[in-house]
């Protein structure tokens, strides 16, 4: 059977729960203040940009994946004070290099502008699009105030400098979409230049990049501020695409909250007699209710993983969910049609 896969799409509604990702430098150096988006209802919800969850998923792969997910640095990258940094050369080999040794070029794009020079730049448009993760619950701008007295004191100093930090433990949703057919070609006709052409690397390299940055995805952690927060998914709808028409339920997924039963049973004998009691109880746990439409064409290749023993999910669609995330990974490699042989 052929290795030649015919997904165009793939795309990821992900919700995690994590606190406190992403501050922004409004408010002064003792107010720590945590973005904030508006959205139609007139309210205030978190927003962890896509440039924060790109940082943390390009970090964590490269610790995932040592070998096959190294960063770019300084025989790189090229800085000067003042400018943005830029990948250091313009030639087809270099970027033959960037792309068969450094993922996050290929994956994320980049632009080259070499100072003083009056051509135009080249451009990788990124092939994978993550979103901005936004909270499920508006924000009541909760905060607390410290201040390290302790050291302050140890010190020999008087007084202290308090600092106040915003606080917003929630549940986060956003989308990550691929362009697979893009990933590990760039193409002449993408860039223009007929001295670099097209670069394009083993495909079953690129095959593996997908699934491993969709791994990476899966089990991601953010370090921030001294803690790391587990932003691995609660819940997963994932879309396997052959056209064009790729679907996104990131607007489509809320929360609510569900009153829960667990039965605990402990037995005794009473003679020849044996007593079963029955202790019943209550809690709260999330429920996601998710948009899809009652006709849904599987065909499509649309999955849902949710941690069942943690929240739930209506409307039931059991044809549609997948048992665990290592079954994400399956269903991704074998659409791929990803070879494992070497």
């Amino acid at each position: 059977m052929s290795n030649e896969s015919n997904v165009k799409y793939i795309s990821m509604d992900i919700v995690f729960y994590g606190n406190s990702l992403n501050y922004d430098w409004g408010g002064g150096t003792n107010y720590q203040e945590l973005k904030k988006i508006t959205k139609w209802d007139g309210r205030q919800y978190v927003l962890v940009s896509r440039y924060a969850l790109r940082y943390s998923i390009l970090h964590w792969a490269n610790k995932l994946f040592p070998e096959k997910w190294k960063l770019a640095g300084q025989n790189e990258l090229h800085v000067e004070k003042g400018e943005v940094v830029r990948l250091k050369k313009k030639d087809k080999e270099f970027l033959e290099k960037i792309f068969k040794e450094f993922p996050e070029f290929d994956l994320f794009g980049f632009m080259i502008a070499e100072k003083g020079s009056e051509q135009a730049a080249l451009t990788r448009t990124s092939p994978v699009k993550i979103s901005h993760a936004i909270s499920l619950t508006p924000t009541n701008l909760d905060a607390h105030t410290m201040a390290n007295l302790d050291m302050v004191r140890r010190a020999g100093g008087k007084g202290s400098n308090p600092v106040t930090i915003e606080e917003k433990p929630d549940f986060y949703v956003y989308n990550i979409t691929i362009d697979v057919e893009r990933i590990g070609k760039y193409l002449k006709e993408e860039h223009g230049d007929e001295k670099i052409g097209d670069i394009v690397i083993d495909q079953n390299t690129a095959k593996e990049r997908v699934v491993q940055l969709i791994e990476t995805v899966l089990n991601l952690k953010r370090d921030i501020k001294g803690r790391r927060e587990d932003l691995s998914p609660w819940l997963v709808v994932l879309g396997i695409y052959r056209d064009g028409r790729y679907e996104t339920f990131i607007d489509k997924i809320m929360l609510e909250r569900k009153t829960h039963y667990k039965v605990k049973r402990t037995y005794r004998k009473e003679g020849d007699t044996e007593i079963v009691e029955n202790e019943i109880e209550e809690g709260l746990m999330p429920l996601f209710k998710i948009g899809l439409t009652d006709n849904v064409d599987n065909n499509a290749g649309l999955y849902i993983y949710y941690r069942k023993d943690f929240c739930d999910y209506t409307p039931k669609k059991e044809e549609l969910e997948v048992k665990a995330k290592e079954d994400i990974i399956k269903k991704i490699e074998e659409a791929l049609r990803l070879s494992t042989e070497n």
